[in-house]
C-alpha cells in the first residue's frame, strides 16, 4: 500500500486519459502538480452527517496550512451516487476532487480498505501512504496534527494519554453551558446527578443491523440491573443521521441520552475510540473507564456483567472457560451437513441456527462462514448444563425482538459508526 514517485500518483488517482483533477470552478489541474506534495484523500458521502460536521473543519485546517505556505494538498474522494450530491459536496470546498463518475472513485476506497467514513487518507511528499485515516487527529488536534510524521503521532498520543489518566465524567459530559443530558419527554438530566455512578456510554444507529438486535438485549440488562442497583446509568450517543431516526429509535430505549447533533458527540467518540458499532463502554464511579468491551459483556452474562470491573470480568470469563473444556473440538450437525463445525474463540456473530447474536465461543465453518451457538451446535448430541445443574442457556445470545431484525442479524455487515455495509 506504499507508492513511490509521482507515477505512482498518476496511476493511483489518474483515469488513463487526461489525468487531471477538479476544482470547484470546473478548472482541471494536472495530477503531475502535486509531485512533491503531502496529500490528502478525503472519502466523503455528502449526506452523512459525520460529513458534514467534519468538512467545515477540514476546510479551516486547509486554509490554515496554506495561509502557513505549506506544501499540502487535499483531493476529494466523493462516494456519492450521483453527480447532483457530488456537485452539492464539492461546491464549497477549496481542494481539488477526483471527477465524477471515474474509475479511481471506485478502486480507492477498496485499495484503501475504507472502514469509515469520513476518512482521510495521508500520503507523504514520496507518494507513500503515511496514515489509513487522520481524520481523527485533524479533529481533535487541527493544524497541530500536521505533518502527520510518526512523531508527530507519538507526541499526540501523549496528550491522548494524559487526557485519559485525568478523566472524571464532568471532562466527558460537561462543555461550557451543556451540563445535562436528556430523558424521556425531553426532560434535562444534570450530570451532576450521575456523577458516582457507573454509567455506560452506548453509540449506536438506528440504521445499524446489529444495532438493532442488541438494543432489546441491552434493555433488558438494563432493567435488570436497575432494579437491584440505583447507582447506574446508559446514555445513548446517538450516530443516526438524521432526527427523526434519532427520535424513532430512541423511543424503543429506557435509558438516558444526549440530545441529537449534540457537540459533545465528537469529544466522546475520540475519547473512546472505537470502530465499529453497537459499542458499548462502561465509566466508574471516578470517571475513569473500566471497560471498553461493556458490550461483549452483555451479550454474554446480561445483567450479571455488573459491575463491569476487570474483577468480575474475570470471575466470568473463568466460569465460561470451564464450561468450555466440556465441549468437543469438532462437530457435526444437520444445520450444516457438508463440513465439521469447529470449537473457536470469536467476536460477535450471528448464529444461522437460532439467528441471534453471540460472542466469544462459536461452532463454525470458516469454508461457508456459517456459525453456530455452542448450546445451538450441542441440542440434541450433548446438554449444556448451568452451575445448578439444571440445562439452561448461558446467556450467550442477544434475543431478537422480530423476523426483521433476525433476518439483518445474520447478514454480513460493517458498520463502523458513520455507516453500515454489507460485507
Amino acid at each position: 500500500m506504499a507508492h513511490s514517485s509521482n507515477n505512482g500518483l498518476i496511476s493511483l488517482l489518474g483515469n488513463g486519459g487526461d489525468n487531471t483533477l477538479l476544482r470547484s470552478n470546473g478548472t482541471k489541474v494536472p495530477i503531475s502538480e502535486l509531485e512533491g506534495k503531502m496529500v490528502g484523500l478525503y472519502m466523503s458521502l455528502g449526506s452523512f452527517r459525520s460529513c458534514q460536521n467534519f468538512t467545515p473543519k477540514l476546510i479551516e485546517f486547509y486554509r490554515s496550512l496554506k495561509e502557513k505556505g505549506e506544501s499540502f494538498e487535499i483531493v476529494l474522494v466523493s462516494l456519492d451516487d450521483d453527480k447532483e450530491s457530488f456537485q452539492r459536496q464539492f461546491v464549497n470546498m477549496p481542494w481539488l476532487a477526483i471527477p465524477f463518475g471515474d474509475k479511481a472513485l471506485e478502486k480507492l476506497p477498496k485499495y484503501f480498505e475504507l472502514r469509515a467514513i469520513p476518512t482521510m487518507v495521508i500520503l507523504g511528499p514520496d507518494g507513500k501512504t503515511l496514515h489509513l485515516n487522520a481524520r481523527g487527529y485533524i479533529e481533535e488536534f487541527g493544524i497541530q496534527a500536521y505533518p502527520f510524521s510518526a512523531e508527530k503521532f507519538s507526541e499526540l498520543e501523549e496528550i491522548k494519554k494524559a487526557r485519559r489518566e485525568s478523566q472524571t465524567l464532568e471532562s466527558l459530559l460537561v462543555s461550557d453551558e451543556l451540563d445535562f443530558v436528556i430523558g424521556k419527554e425531553n426532560i434535562e438530566v444534570p450530570v451532576s446527578e450521575l456523577v458516582g455512578k457507573i454509567v455506560l456510554f452506548f453509540f449506536s444507529r438506528k440504521q445499524c443491523p446489529q444495532c438493532k438486535v442488541f438494543t432489546p438485549k441491552l434493555a433488558k440488562t438494563y432493567n435488570e440491573i436497575k432494579a437491584r442497583h440505583s447507582d447506574f446509568e446508559v446514555i445513548y450517543v446517538s450516530l443516526d443521521n438524521d432526527e427523526e431516526s434519532f427520535h424513532d429509535y430512541y423511543s424503543e430505549m429506557p435509558w438516558l441520552s444526549l440530545p441529537y447533533n449534540d457537540k459533545r458527540e465528537v469529544p466522546l467518540r475520540q475519547s473512546f475510540e472505537f470502530s465499529g458499532i453497537p459499542h458499548l463502554v462502561a465509566v466508574g464511579p471516578t470517571g475513569k473507564t473500566l471497560t471498553n468491551e461493556a458490550k461483549d459483556l452483555v451479550v454474554l452474562y446480561g445483567s450479571e456483567a455488573y459491575p463491569f470491573t476487570d474483577i468480575k470480568k474475570r470471575e466470568l470469563e473463568g466460569r465460561l472457560e470451564e464450561m468450555a473444556k466440556g465441549w468437543p473440538e469438532k462437530v457435526r450437525n444437520e444445520r450444516h451437513e457438508y463440513h465439521e463445525l469447529v470449537l473457536a474463540r470469536c467476536g460477535v456473530y450471528a448464529c444461522d441456527g437460532c439467528k441471534q447474536l453471540g460472542v466469544r465461543w462459536s461452532f463454525n465453518c470458516d469454508e461457508c462462514y456459517f456459525n453456530l451457538h455452542p448450546e445451538c451446535a450441542l441440542m440434541g448430541e450433548k446438554v449444556v448444563s448451568g452451575d445448578d445443574g439444571n440445562d439452561k442457556q448461558n446467556n450467550i445470545v442477544v434475543e431478537a425482538n422480530n423476523n426483521e431484525d433476525e433476518a439483518a442479524g445474520r447478514e454480513r455487515w460493517i458498520c463502523d459508526g458513520q455507516g453500515c455495509y454489507k460485507a
